[in-house]
């Protein structure tokens, strides 16, 4: 066995082996710490002498350190039973000075046939009985061929010291310490290996992570041999996670003593700020426990100081621990820390460390309050989920009820980020407090206030309701805003501007471009963004919901993602753009960790399933209203979306009866919240479309002229749809002047779905009063619109079949998109795209700001271009792809 940097100790050992030989009884006492060879310097000395001498060999281990005489009789083992000595029975206590001679008697006249090694590896773990066998050996044979080398770890605190000082004052003793290898000793031990001592980088590394201790090097050695192919090239040196190096780390700690062991775990805690006296008051032990322990773990080489020489020594440290225990040492060390840094940062980390603990809150009062401050401050960095599982830590903190009721309404805020359904759940058990009665008035505006913000405004508008009714009798009316009364406080976070009201949108713009998406401006940039979506100038709504749907991403916040991208979907559909809306819906649902949970879910869904009818994916939509209602739908301001989302499709399914219900129920619950706002949801006009199906015209009638009533009718959408319901009620003769209007109303409104379904009616008008030639143009520009929206189902209405028909004979006389793009000019295409969706000379003259002589002299050469004769061969190709490049 080819032992490396060892020549001192061994020539120790030759030497006291050959005195003893000679006939002068020696010792030899060797310390050294766990890993560092002292084993192996016992086998080497054992195989030198076994061909001169009986050896004898004992190893203490901690299981059998207190059997009595367990040493003694280990060592007795390696001579034949008929030449052992007797030994005294165990059970008839300590053992008496004439057995002891009687012992040593026996061993000198054995050696004197034959020269005498005994081994003892592990001493600290000797039981008392064998120690005073060998305390009086040493004291009393002097001249006989005895070598007694015995091996011990240093520091271990099991060991009985009185041995030690006796082989160290007898002049016949010898003690050899066994350090950890030098730089040139760990060099050898690399070039020893054939594999990996062309790795001469490795050796730097290799000290200075094990420290130079001989058994850590090994498994260090072994780690990269599994790790690396013969081929590799030299890199880094990264102990592998689980692997030998661990387990080596782990044998040292377990060879080290108890409390080296608890110190190793205090100092993966401690981190930085490990010292005797921490540790020692932290695990409850002696300051002098405490520094044998980090003596021990820094001559293994596992700490260098006060810290470990590498985090993967710590790792290995801590896969000895559960996670409860880990826990438990983090809680005691905030409770350590802030006995005299109460302030500091450190003390907060421990304690969100602590986690897991299973220790009473109760040793740590001030925690709560240390966490929640904590919270706030991860926040202000934009840091919501560490901030989020302070919060919730700050909970299980906290013993009084009250303050926990405003720690979950402020965690519920924080949850809206990045998930709305536990936000949603989390909320209920401040709900239910609140309506026990144990909240106080501020406490019932707060949760009021998140559970508007969450959309589940009839639970809000009790709440709120409560609070008018303390302010009547107490004169308290602090809680509530000025402006409106009542429940209507807090629903009225979901309304939107006046229709008349023009500044409106002005105003909405200049908010969202003042104002940083943060958890106190979420909620009124949401209703910036619907503002805008109702006013003059629909399409900005759907610049900034996109733009703050794209930095809630880049904030990696998805639950404000999917609120503002299902805003930007609402807005798209609302434009008649039905395949973006489908898009955005989808990629709001995509966002959410739990997309088929939760009530807010269910505004995405309701955007999609809208979608889906109006395209003519029937199959699509039913699949989503087959699935399961959140429990809380029917109290959300998102209940009454799924509802006409569900009555549209029942309405274009055929089914009148069941669409006729879901609008209605949708305006109860609007009334119910005070939000019967045509501009909100048009549910009077849904319902009239179903009872004009169901041949119910006087019904229709009355709630058209309801709506036609209402303060929003000066909104151009709500006035062309109701314009547009209202004329079916009419004669005929009437039909066309209503429709006309609905048709102006529709197109300033930016709703094209709306406005085809207008122009769609009001062809079919006019050709009922003889009106053929503009009928056939409005019919045109309604089937145009409709397909550039794709909605099928609106195009099989407006001219049955020639979806089918007519796009195959137009593509097979006009060339390509591409072709057409090469031919036309910029201007030749955009007054043919306006003439292929019907509109005359005079009204495309008027878009596009030139005379109706460039118009004719436009469509003149488009014709001879494009080798058409009329206006009703423009393809629809040719408009789709102008009005992508516009």
């Amino acid at each position: 066995m080819r032992l490396i940097d060892r020549t001192k100790e061994l020539a120790v050992l030759d030497s006291a082996s050959a005195e003893a030989l000679s006939g002068r009884t020696r010792t030899v006492l060797i310390e050294g710490a766990a890993g560092c060879g002292k084993s192996a310097l016992l086998a080497t000395v054992a195989e030198r002498a076994a061909a001169k001498a009986v050896v004898l060999h004992a190893e203490g281990t901690e299981s059998e350190s207190g059997q009595p005489l367990g040493l003694l009789r280990q060592l007795l083992d390696g001579v034949s039973a008929d030449g052992r000595p007797q030994l005294p029975d165990p059970d008839e206590g300590p053992p008496r000075p004439e057995s002891m001679r009687e012992f040593c008697t026996w061993l000198h006249g054995f050696a004197a046939a034959n020269p005498v090694v005994c081994s003892i590896d592990d001493l600290h773990h000797a039981d008392e009985l064998s120690l005073q066998y060998l305390r009086y050996f040493i004291r009393h044979v002097r001249s006989a061929r005895i070598l007694l080398v015995a091996a011990a770890t240093p520091h271990h605190g099991s060991a009985d010291s009185s041995l030690q000082s006796e082989l160290l004052r007898s002049p016949a003793s010898r003690y050899v310490r066994l350090r950890r290898l030098s730089r040139l000793g760990v060099a050898q031990m690399l070039d020893a290996d054939p594999e990996l001592s062309r790795h001469h980088g490795l050796m730097e590394d290799l000290h200075h992570i094990s420290g130079g201790n001989p058994l850590l090097v090994r498994a260090l050695l072994e780690d990269c041999r599994a790790a690396w192919p013969e081929t590799a090239e030299p890199r880094a040196l990264r102990p592998v996670t689980g692997g030998l190096f661990a387990h080596a780390v782990d044998t040292c700690l377990r060879r080290s003593g108890r409390a080296a062991r608890e110190v190793a775990a205090a100092f993966t805690v401690l981190g930085g700020l490990g010292t005797p006296e921490r540790s020692a008051e932290l695990l409850g032990i002696s300051v002098s426990a405490a520094a044998r322990g980090i003596a021990a773990l820094t001559a293994a080489g596992i700490l260098d100081g006060c810290g470990f020489r590498h985090p993967a020594a710590r790792a290995a440290v801590l896969d000895d621990f559960t996670s409860a225990q880990q826990a438990g040492l983090h809680r005691r060390v905030a409770r350590l820390l802030h006995a005299t840094e109460p302030h500091s940062a450190a003390v907060t980390g421990h304690l969100l460390a602590s986690a897991q603990a299973d220790v009473p809150w109760s040793e740590t009062p001030w925690a709560t309050d240390m966490l929640r401050d904590h919270a706030e401050r991860l926040l202000a960095r934009d840091e919501p989920r560490p901030a989020a599982a302070a919060l919730q830590l700050a909970y299980e903190a906290c013993s009084d009820e009250r303050i926990r009721i405003d720690i979950t309404t402020r965690l519920s805020t924080v949850l809206w980020r990045f998930d709305p359904r536990r936000a949603e759940s989390l909320l209920s058990s401040s709900l239910d407090s609140a309506q026990g009665g144990t909240l106080t008035g501020p406490q019932l505006g707060s949760v009021a206030h998140v559970l508007a913000c969450q959309g589940r405004v009839a639970e809000a508008a009790a709440i709120n309701d409560r609070i008018a009714e303390s302010a009547n009798r107490t004169g308290d009316t602090s809680l509530q805003l000025p402006e409106l009364p009542g429940s209507r406080v807090l629903t009225s976070y979901w309304d939107v501007p006046d229709a008349a009201d023009r500044s409106a949108g002005t105003a909405a713009e200049r908010v969202l471009e003042q104002s940083v998406l943060t958890d106190t401006t979420l909620h009124a940039l949401h209703q910036a963004v619907r503002a805008l979506a109702h006013s003059a100038q629909p399409e900005r709504a759907a610049h900034w919901s996109q733009s703050l749907a794209e930095e809630a991403e880049r904030r990696e916040a998805p639950g404000w993602q999917a609120l503002f991208t299902t805003l930007h979907a609402e807005v798209l559909l609302r434009l008649g753009d039905l395949r973006g809306a489908e898009l955005q819906a989808s990629a709001a649902l995509d966002v959410l960790p739990e997309p088929t949970a939760g009530a807010f879910a269910s505004a995405p869904t309701a955007v999609l399933i809208r979608a889906h009818t109006m395209t003519g994916q029937f199959a699509a939509a039913a699949d989503r209203l087959n699935r399961p209602a959140d429990d809380q739908l029917f109290d959300s301001i998102h209940g009454p979306g799924h509802l006409r989302a569900r009555g549209l499709y029942h309405l274009a399914t055929d089914q009148f009866h069941l669409a006729l219900g879901d609008f209605t129920e949708a305006g109860r619950l609007l009334k119910r919240w005070q939000l019967d706002r045509p501009l909100v949801l048009p549910w009077r006009t849904d319902a009239a479309e179903a009872l004009l199906r169901l041949g119910e015209v006087q019904q229709a009638e009355r709630l058209i002229q309801r709506q036609l009533a209402s303060p929003d009718a000066r909104h151009p959408w709500v006035r062309g749809i109701s314009l547009r319901t209202h004329a079916r009620t009419v004669p005929q003769e009437d039909r066309p002047a209503l429709l006309g209007q609905a048709v102006e109303e529709l197109r300033r409104s930016g709703d094209r779905v709306e406005l085809a379904r207008a122009l769609g009616d009001l062809g079919r008008a006019l050709q009922s009063v003889g009106e053929a030639t503009r009928a056939n143009t409005m019919t045109r520009r309604a089937w145009n619109l409709a397909h550039i929206c794709g909605a099928k189902p609106l195009c099989e209405e407006t001219i049955p079949g020639r979806a089918s028909r007519d796009l195959t004979r137009e593509r097979t006389l006009i060339p390509a998109t591409t072709a057409i793009d090469s031919k036309l000019s910029s201007s030749e295409q955009r007054v043919a795209a306006l003439a292929a969706q019907g509109y005359t000379n005079r009204e495309i003259s008027l878009r596009l700001y030139i005379t109706v002589s460039t118009v004719e002299q436009h469509l003149t050469k488009v014709y001879r271009k494009l080798k058409i004769t009329r206006r009703q061969d423009l393809p629809v190709d040719l408009q789709l792809a102008s009005a992508q490049g516009s």
